[in-house]
């Protein structure tokens, strides 16, 4: 068998959600900024994304990360996220698995994670905390990229049914959607159905609307509808059961992390949300996140908020992978 290329990964998962961090047989990505970085990655290593995201070594679900060289002084180091499309602004549960991953294997002291470190993302820096106890990673925080409710509710007949699109943006623009319109019931989670709604929700956010950063011009369109049901199994809390379709028909399994966090815009925008006031969201898989609104600030001529979200992820193996050029799969593939 011959080997031509060899890459080595750990494998990890935050509430579900799984990911793959990228650890060896790349070099470092170029650019002066994280957006400059992800473009050189997609131009000179999209190959490997799909090499390693895609089947038979990974799945439909799979996303990815890649750890860089900080671009901003004070920042520890940055990250790139991936998914089956490419390459996205912010992940809340990347941020979560890679903090983890990098204190449980000694690149990254405890001690200075609690205090808070830095880390540039392509959307902007955010700063996350780890909750420690001896050698036991219990959470990790991070307060996100200022985010904003984009735009007024639209109004849409979804499978023939009207509901009501909130459209936020927390480093991507998400479509929230209350899945009790839809009919769904409380504690249903109807996957194919979610997954179609978020295409036609999607279509009717383009026919209605042009979503597009009011600075960055690498962001636009609705990268992921969030779906959030108010949970009255805990009338005396803020808790809400929440999935999200991404990078176009990828499912969830957290809670939700950006997602989560435009839907703590769009109710402290509402009068629903206080500053500090805890709110909880419970995800497909049972697990949970908690979230809270950390400041106010103004962001590209909005008001906005600095959502922060905690949550915990675990490290599940290191990986070694080749390309054997004899494959005929050697470039993977997607079922979905």
């Amino acid at each position: 068998m011959e080997m031509i290329k060899w890459f080595a990964a750990i494998d990890t998962h935050s509430c579900g959600e799984p990911l793959r961090i990228i650890t060896g047989g790349l070099p470092q990505m170029e650019g002066s900024s994280q957006q400059a970085k992800a473009a050189f990655f997609k131009q000179h290593f999209d190959a490997v994304r799909r090499q390693l995201l895609a089947e038979p070594r990974g799945h439909h679900a799979m996303t990815g990360a890649i750890v860089t060289a900080p671009v901003t002084s004070e920042a520890r180091f940055g990250l790139l996220f991936l998914h089956q499309e490419g390459c996205a602004s912010i992940s809340g549960h990347g941020i979560f698995a890679a903090v983890t991953a990098w204190i449980a294997t000694g690149q990254l002291d405890a001690s200075d994670a609690a205090e808070g470190v830095l880390i540039d993302c392509p959307a902007g820096t955010v700063k996350a905390y780890a909750n420690c106890e001896g050698d036991e990673i219990r959470s990790v925080s991070f307060r996100s990229v200022p985010s904003f409710v984009f735009a007024e509710p639209l109004t849409a007949a979804v499978d023939g049914i009207e509901v009501s699109i909130d459209v936020a943006y927390s480093g991507e623009f998400y479509a929230l959607v209350d899945a009790s319109e839809l009919g769904v019931r409380e504690g249903e989670y109807p996957l194919h159905k979610l997954r179609e709604w978020s295409r036609l929700i999607r279509e009717e956010i383009r026919r209605q609307l042009d979503v597009k950063h009011p600075q960055h011009d690498w962001i636009s369109g609705t990268y992921g509808v969030f779906f959030y049901q108010k949970d009255n199994r805990e009338p005396n809390g803020l808790v809400f059961r929440s999935t999200a379709v991404f990078a176009g028909e990828q499912l969830d399994r957290s809670p939700g992390g950006a997602g989560a966090c435009a839907h703590l815009a769009l109710l402290y925008s509402r009068g629903r949300l206080s500053q500090g006031q805890q709110v909880i969201y419970e995800g497909i898989t049972g697990t949970r996140v908690a979230g809270k609104i950390a400041e106010e600030t103004e962001a590209y001529g909005y008001k906005a908020v600095i959502p922060q979200l905690t949550g915990s992820a675990y490290v599940l193996g290191f990986m070694n992978f080749i390309v054997d050029p004899t494959d005929p799969l050697a470039e993977g593939f997607i079922l979905n």
